[in-house]
């Protein structure tokens, strides 16, 4: 492991969100940004250092230290700005640049360009979080849905209700005999997080963290006679680039999507942009309004305003309209995630934790990068109190060949997946990791920089 000089570039939602992210996991961390009240709040609450001042500014560049870093991430709202400050930092000498890029005609075209920027990697929240949004809906059962091993293998946390067949039965009574097994790789119970064994018994409003093939996921729930159905129609509250992003990503896969948006020049851009999707002028939290716009008949609402009540307040609304409504919410606010969740909003979806732990991921990638077995993939999972991650099993791994049952795993892991050549395994005690396989790796530990410390 090494720890690493960073540079952050603007302390709005995703810049202070990443500076705690990366703060805990022991990097020197410097951060920047034009009104001074936002850098004595971060000093304050942080161990970083501070600078105030224009991060276009060479001088300012080069006080927070760019010169020596090995990585500048520019994280403000404005895209021509983080471009501009990654290519200076890389200029005075920056060893790697990461840009937030919001627009979609900058975000659309940025990989022609990426070299010439000097940028090692661009990320998109609004981007990111309407591609979460979309997997959510794939699988309305779940709370939360993430990709493993290229989209071949899905993670989903579900939430046990009272009367689903799982309820009061061990995890080997509910998964020895069926046909299309998944793994319970994770359980949260009353704010902890549990790796379960095959006598763990589940109760219900566990939230159970499952990892499978993505063409069993669904066959996986009709075994165990829990109701699936498929999204075919959605209303979208808010007109923003997230409420673009996941309304293009609906439409390619045949979904009706309607658009309800209060700002004149919003709608009207959305409707220019999305010919094929209906865009109403209104108020997405209007109750006649949605009434009028068939919430009772609709499969799916997301809230997507700016603004965490209003999402609240119309997915708690959509709740009472339709037994059966698959909600999203979007929440900003990390004290409103906690508040929400036991409302009953549904699915909860934070931008700012979505890119940060995208940029973790690259940050440890980095930090590991003198390994062979480098972080793949990297979620956080479980309200963030477990991380999933993907290993690629290297030519010099010492566990591979080896059983999972004699390689003393310890109690806070357990291997979830194994990709073997596009061939997914849910893995029993003689199967074995041969190099060349990626492993999907869950844990309740702070971290895991490789996949050779998962022994006891």
């Amino acid at each position: 492991m090494k720890f690493m000089n960073i540079v952050i570039l603007g302390l709005g939602k995703v810049g202070v969100e990443l500076t705690e992210l990366l703060c805990s996991e022991g990097h020197s961390i410097t951060v920047v940004d034009k009104d001074p009240k936002r850098i004595e709040t971060t000093v304050g609450l942080y161990d970083v250092a501070g600078v105030t001042g224009s991060i276009t500014s060479h001088t300012v560049l080069r006080e927070a230290g760019v010169v020596s870093a090995d990585l500048v991430i520019a994280l403000t709202g404005n895209d021509e700005i983080n471009l501009t400050s990654c290519l200076m930092s890389k200029k005075l000498g920056s060893k790697n640049t990461i840009a937030r890029v919001i627009k979609p005609e900058y975000s659309d075209g940025i990989n022609i360009i990426r070299d010439d920027l000097g940028l090692s990697l661009s990320i998109n929240p609004e981007r990111e979080t309407a591609s979460e949004i979309a997997r959510i809906l794939k699988f309305p059962l779940a709370k939360n849905v993430e990709p493993f091993a290229k989209g071949k293998v899905e993670m989903i946390e579900y939430e046990v209700t009272a009367n689903s067949s799982m309820a009061g039965r061990t995890i080997i009574e509910i998964f020895s005999r069926m046909k299309n097994p998944l793994l319970a790789c994770a359980v949260e119970r009353d704010g902890k997080v549990i790796i379960p064994y095959g006598d763990f018994r589940i109760e219900e409003k566990d939230l159970l963290t499952l990892v499978g093939s993505t063409e069993r996921m669904t066959a996986f729930f009709r075994e165990a006679g829990i109701k699936t159905t498929s999204i075919k129609n959605v209303i979208i509250i808010g007109g923003g680039n997230t409420a673009y992003y996941l309304a293009s990503l609906l439409l390619k896969t045949h979904i009706d999507v309607t658009v309800i948006e209060l700002n004149k020049s919003r709608a009207e851009r959305i409707a220019e942009l999305l010919p094929e999707a209906t865009v109403i002028l209104g108020d997405g939290t209007d109750h006649q309004l949605l009434a009028e716009e068939g919430i009772h008949n609709a499969d799916a609402l997301c809230s997507m305003t700016g603004v965490d009540e209003e999402n609240i307040i119309a997915s708690l609304y959509a709740k009472t309209a339709s037994d059966n409504i698959k909600t999203v919410t979007k929440i900003n606010r990390s004290e409103l995630t906690f508040l929400a969740k036991p409302l009953g909003v549904g699915s909860v979806v934070t931008p700012k934790k979505i890119a940060a732990n995208i940029i973790l991921r690259y940050v440890r990638a980095m930090e590991n990068s003198y390994y062979a077995d480098n972080v793949l993939t990297l979620y956080k999972i479980a309200n963030g109190r477990a991380e999933a991650l993907e290993f690629a099993v290297n030519e010099d791994c010492s566990l591979a060949g080896t059983p999972i049952s004699r390689l003393n795993i310890a109690n806070d892991i357990v291997i979830a997946s194994i990709n073997r050549k596009g061939k997914i395994i849910v893995p029993h005690g003689n199967d074995t990791m041969e190099k060349g396989d990626t492993v999907i790796v869950v844990t309740t530990r702070a971290r895991l920089d490789r996949l050779e410390d998962i022994r006891g």
